[in-house]
């Protein structure tokens, strides 16, 4: 058994990427998506008079509950905050029209997503097949059926049995009971677990509060530098985990007696 037993991996930007910035930074992912809701809504009987404030609308309800998350480790669901924004410019979409442009709106998404460079695919069945259990911690306000849907389409989820999304918890990164959760469903104490993650605040910092070890994958769209916060290892791509893992685990035979 190997002495680091799980690996636990953020999504966004570490396995795979939702945001391109600047071309596909979150808000405009997220506002070509909402554009697709409205005009999928519309399509399907609902009233929209102004379509982009209906957008603006959402988007600054989204950048509302993003402060707060960063406040209080507190999390929602794209559905509330669409709907709460809508309903602050007097729109309201009855069942159908919901429907569609949800459907709509996480499709929109789905359509801009890419891997990252690494291949992880074959990273995660490498260490599948070194016997370590494997897991996703994200913070995301997307739904988990979107995000399912996107690792199934490329071959990352049935490497991944423990998926836990704050939306569905309600807390988020770096926050320490997110991690927990993880662990707890995998059956291992923080020591015996690794977490890795492209953000130090978001993803390094609290992992390493509750003694796990931690691994930054360096993102091309930014510079992570924080001198409080230094994981164990940084690797330029997710393809140097493995070789990593093992040669922290290679240190940890020679220390033992």
């Amino acid at each position: 058994m190997p002495a680091i037993q799980v690996v636990l991996f953020d999504l966004g930007g570490t396995l795979l990427h939702y945001e391109r910035p600047p071309e596909y930074s979150f808000d405009e992912v997220n506002a070509i998506a909402l554009r697709a809701l409205v005009a999928a809504a519309v399509n399907a009987g609902a009233r929209v008079p102004d379509p982009e404030l209906a957008v603006r609308a959402v988007g600054r309800m989204a950048a509302a509950m993003e402060v707060k998350a960063k406040r209080a480790n507190y999390a929602n669901t794209a559905e509330v905050i669409i709907r709460d924004g809508l309903e602050a410019v007097s729109v309201k979409l009855a069942p159908r029209a919901w429907d569609a442009g949800l459907a709509a709106y996480y499709d929109a998404i789905s359509a801009l997503v890419i891997p990252v460079d690494g291949d992880p695919r074959a990273v995660l069945a490498t260490l599948s097949g070194q016997g370590r259990g494997l897991g996703v911690v994200s913070n995301t306000f997307w739904a988990p059926a979107m995000h399912d849907a996107d690792l199934e389409r490329f071959g990352l989820l049935e490497y991944l049995p423990v998926r836990i999304y704050s939306c569905v918890t309600g807390i988020t990164k770096p926050h320490p009971s997110i991690y927990r959760q993880a662990l707890d469903r995998l059956d291992v104490a923080p020591p015996e677990a690794a977490f890795v993650g492209d953000k130090l605040v978001v993803d390094i910092a609290g992992a390493r509060k509750i003694g796990m070890r931690t691994v930054l994958v360096a993102s091309p769209y930014r510079v992570e530098e924080n001198p409080e916060i230094k994981p164990d290892g940084r690797i330029e791509t997710i393809a140097e985990l493995p070789a990593l893992l093992e040669t922290w685990e290679r240190a940890l035979e020679f220390k033992l007696p």
